[in-house]
């Protein structure tokens, strides 16, 4: 199916709207469905956004449709719903869209393992999050530390390193045991086994941790696996070309009734823009507001809000 993508709902203006608790159940008004990120819009790591249970119940109650569309890869849907409940808040897994869903939804939407690479496996480099999601969609993982990769610390050794002939894709995701060895294998199987497919849950550079730190994310290991092997991943994240089509297909958005509620440019705000969905940034995360206003005016959001709760018409703190 081809997606076209719909005029925006809003028209960009010079800068972007800023929003309130008096002025945000207006705009929440005109939709019928939120797409939310996670991390830096409904928590901080185990805290949550103040008021931001109460926003997503306020939104249930207008009888939004709320959907939980997320760059992280290392939890399944199911231990997402577990970390919602966690916080309080009451999320089926239908509602949500991780990218470790999202690279198992792509393989299988290009029938990996079926007419594409058949009877072929999956590499993983990432979490048990990432493998269960593969698994659910009926495909073959061997996961990187069940291969018992050798020490690579020398030609002879990578020269005499075998390689599975049964991998016919890769996919890297979060990976915090992500090292050389794994670099070497994955990228020796994407440039010598025939067909090999490399698949990103994301590009994100970096995550924001809380007092004033940034942690490397996903997109730093993806890019030092694309450097050492030539071959450009499928993004199945968040500032992709392949997510919103699938979204918009899946869920039959109506996108001049939809929003995008996320705290970074280049993957919440750039898939809102791609799709002419209502975009809304929280200065609860990663851009702040300088960084929002001093960015290309067509990367800016269309408003910027204190947080998820001035959109329920709540106080933010």
């Amino acid at each position: 199916m081809v997606c076209q993508a719909a005029t925006p709902a809003v028209q960009q203006a010079a800068a972007p709207r800023l929003l309130d608790e008096q002025s945000g159940p207006e705009v929440l008004q005109q939709l019928d469905t939120i797409i939310f990120d996670c991390d830096g819009v409904l928590w901080r790591g185990s805290d949550t956004i103040t008021n931001a249970v109460e926003a997503l119940h306020v939104m249930r109650q207008q009888g939004k449709r709320l959907l939980f569309v997320t760059n992280n890869s290392s939890k399944s849907r199911a231990q997402y719903v577990k970390k919602f409940q966690s916080l309080g808040m009451q999320v089926d897994s239908s509602e949500i869209v991780s990218s470790s869903y999202t690279a198992a939804a792509y393989l299988s939407s290009i029938g990996f393992g079926q007419c594409l690479q058949p009877g072929k496996h999956v590499l993983l480099l990432g979490s048990q999050g990432t493998a269960d999601e593969l698994a659910a969609a009926g495909l073959q993982v061997l996961d990187a530390e069940q291969l018992q990769l050798p020490v690579l610390d020398s030609v002879d050794a990578m020269l005499q390193m075998q390689l599975d002939e049964r991998i016919g894709a890769v996919v890297l995701g979060w990976d915090c045991l992500f090292n050389y060895q794994k670099l070497v294998y994955a990228s020796a199987c994407l440039r010598e086994l025939p067909g090999c497919l490399c698949v990103a849950t994301n590009l994100d550079h970096a995550d924001y941790i809380g007092n004033d730190r940034m942690m490397p994310g996903t997109g730093a290991l993806v890019a030092a696996l694309q450097v050492a092997s030539g071959v450009e991943p499928v993004n199945v994240g968040k500032g992709g070309a392949w997510l919103f089509p699938y979204l918009l297909a899946k869920f039959q958005l109506q996108p001049s009734r939809t929003a995008v509620v996320g705290d970074r440019l280049d993957t919440d705000i750039a898939m809102g823009k791609q799709g002419g969905l209502v975009t809304l940034l929280p200065l609860t995360g990663v851009t702040t507001m300088q960084g929002a206003l001093s960015a290309a005016s067509s990367e800016q959001p269309d408003f910027i809000m204190p947080s998820v709760a001035a959109l329920a018409g709540l106080p933010s703190s």
